[in-house]
């Protein structure tokens, strides 16, 4: 039989999550007796946390170098979290139970489903955005748009259609701050927006 492990789908959560997720485990296995001598202290997690927290909120009014400062932040934590699983599940020895106490999700349990309804992500090259949204029954095309932030100063500009659930818009300013929205076409017409979604292009 297949040994329980802890799984890493942490990685899989966006900034604010991960962030939540960290503080979490760090309570979890703080009131646990199993974890007495983690290999990284629950503390340095914390302010790993911490830290992270700070410069997202940074990057989300600044520009390419406070975007770098919270990736770099981004980078830590997940690090500092890998090596405390790799010790969970030392400790766990494959316990089911013993790796659930310390907030981490094991391979037996379903990956939590992380699909937002609308997101929004950085493309691989400069200015590119990728757009995505949950596939609609009957949607015949969608309409993507994006505004400069602060929203509601500037008008929606219309970044294109298309008949997938999912849009690539390119050569917008690196460093920029953008809102953006979808919403779809079926038979009665044209949806609602979905509410907007801030994205600093990377």
């Amino acid at each position: 039989m297949k040994k329980v492990k802890v799984v890493l789908d942490f990685l899989r959560l966006t900034v604010t999550k991960l962030i939540e997720f960290a503080r979490n485990t760090v309570n979890k296995m703080s009131e646990s007796s199993a974890f007495s001598s983690p290999d990284v202290d629950l503390t340095i997690i914390t302010n790993a946390a911490d830290d992270l927290e700070e410069k997202y909120n940074e990057s989300q009014g600044g520009g390419k170098q406070q975007t770098a400062d919270m990736h770099q932040a981004l980078k830590t934590l997940t690090d500092l979290l890998r090596k405390q699983a790799q010790y969970v599940d030392r400790v766990a020895d494959g316990n089911e139970a013993v790796i659930l106490s310390s907030g981490f999700s094991t391979s037996k349990q379903p990956s939590p489903a992380n699909h937002p309804v609308f997101s929004v992500t950085n493309g691989e090259k400069e200015g590119e955005i990728i757009l995505k949204h949950k596939a609609v029954d009957q949607a015949k095309s969608w309409v993507w748009q994006y505004c400069a932030d602060p929203i509601g100063t500037t008008d929606w500009t219309l970044a294109g259609v298309s008949t997938k659930a999912s849009f690539i818009i390119k050569g917008l300013k690196s460093g920029g701050k953008y809102w953006f929205r979808a919403a779809h076409v079926g038979i009665n017409g044209q949806s609602a927006w979905s509410n907007p979604c801030a994205k600093i292009v990377l």
